[in-house]
């Protein structure tokens, strides 16, 4: 089971992430649209789809190039997620946080 933390160390290290993307210029990570990419918004029909298949003993993520920026020198990233299985479908929609937050 993961740990579970503060929310006031979670804001805290979310912070850190933040200013450390910020300073990083050119290798910063960046939303589509060019802005500091904060973190991603997972919609709640993609994660009941893995979750609901019983079999799925949690739900795997990985970093990932986004796909409408494949071969491109843009540092514009996604997730890539999917259930703890092999045959599970992946999903790589994963919106990036701005502007979509939750």
């Amino acid at each position: 089971m993961a740990t579970t933390i503060d929310p006031g160390q979670a804001q805290s290290l979310i912070q850190e992430f933040r200013t450390k993307n910020q300073s990083s210029g050119e290798h910063a990570w960046k939303t589509p649209d060019g802005q500091h990419l904060n973190g991603f918004h997972i919609d709640r029909a993609s994660l009941e789809s893995i979750l609901s298949d019983k079999e799925n003993k949690g739900i795997n993520i990985h970093f990932a190039k986004n796909p409408d920026f494949a071969g491109k020198p843009e540092n514009v990233n996604t997730l890539v997620y999917s259930g703890t299985k092999p045959e599970t479908p992946m999903f790589a929609s994963a919106m990036p946080c701005p502007p979509w937050c939750g």
